[in-house]
């Protein structure tokens, strides 16, 4: 596909008891769409009663750049009560956009919130939507969760897994395997030709020499050598995390690798100010997703930020073209 196409961009229905719709609705109305062929992946009944019932009847409109791929059954819409229905149209939402990245009739997929449990009582055998499209890629271990802004990109040795757990999946092969990842997603999904990243710590103060834990100086530090050393990338650590945010050391860097979920999240959702994006790297296709849930407690209230959702969409564009120019680079190079 040449540069001056439109990017061909699919978005799965989330839960349509939650908020993604309506963010989804800002934020289609607030980015210039000319350069997008945008396809939701829904029952078009679902989405006409969710903007009837959000805005009144007839009183909303969809930009011309939209298409409705009639996906799933018909849910009616009760605002902040999911349901089996919505739970199944969700699942076939992400099914089809999958199986058509995967066809090459999209370029990129930004997905909307889902509530992971109440799609497992459906059957759905999945830790989350990540875990979902790396299986349905045969990727293996072969990806991983990255949260960015424009400017900060926030990457996670460990995921989902008890705070005390952390430490015993702490190894150096591990994070070479994560290092990898990170820095081939940042040339290629970024476009940062030459990326700089900051390794963050695990335990407070980075160890302090050994007297508040071990794993920096045993395990973290000789990995974050060899895997400079062997690869000639340029990788700087351990940083105590306080300090680093705190200090606004990240601005130094392209990249931010986190010990454990929340060291590393929690900052970045804090400095994205509502606009953090989740993003899947190591996948053959391009997945984003805005960083926040279903909210439940807020649907159909118009109380939501659609900032995220309008960065996921954006950076999902972006990764997009990266991908295309650096693989269009590498043919002409071989």
């Amino acid at each position: 596909m040449s540069d001056n196409m439109q990017l061909r961009l699919g978005i799965t229905v989330g839960d349509a008891a939650g908020i993604g719709l309506e963010v989804l609705y800002g934020a289609l109305h607030s980015l210039p769409l000319n350069t997008f062929d945008i396809r939701l992946y829904a029952h078009p009944d679902t989405v006409c009663e969710y903007y009837d019932r959000l805005f009144g009847k007839n009183q909303w409109s969809l930009p011309s750049s939209l298409t409705i791929v009639p996906t799933g059954d018909y849910a009616p819409i009760d605002f902040g009560k999911p349901n089996a229905i919505h739970a199944q149209a969700a699942i076939r939402s992400l099914e089809q956009t999958g199986y058509d990245a995967k066809q090459g009739l999209l370029d990129a997929i930004v997905t909307l919130p889902i509530a992971k449990k109440i799609l497992q009582e459906q059957g759905w055998n999945y830790p989350g939507q990540t875990e979902f499209y790396a299986d349905i890629c045969k990727s293996g271990n072969s990806y991983m969760m990255i949260l960015c802004t424009r400017t900060v990109r926030v990457a996670l040795t460990t995921i989902h897994i008890p705070l005390s757990m952390v430490s015993g999946h702490i190894n150096a092969s591990h994070i070479d395997h994560t290092l990898h990842l990170f820095t081939r997603s940042l040339i290629e999904d970024f476009g940062i030709e030459k990326p700089r990243i900051a390794v963050l710590g695990l335990n407070p103060h980075a160890g302090e020499g050994g007297t508040i834990g071990t794993e920096e100086a045993t395990i973290i530090e000789p990995a974050l050598r060899q895997f400079s050393h062997r690869t000639g990338h340029h990788i700087e650590g351990c940083f105590p995390a306080d300090g680093f945010f705190a200090h606004g050391s990240y601005g130094y860097f392209d990249g931010i690798l986190a010990m454990y979920h929340d060291q590393g999240l929690i900052p970045l959702k804090m400095l994205a100010t509502g606009g953090g994006v989740n993003m899947t790297a190591g996948l053959p296709i391009v997945r984003t997703s805005p960083d926040h849930g279903t909210a439940y407690g807020i649907a159909g209230q118009k109380k939501t930020d659609s900032s995220s959702m309008a960065e996921a969409v954006v950076i999902a564009a972006d990764i997009a073209v990266h991908r295309r120019k650096y693989r269009s680079k590498g043919v002409l190079q071989s």
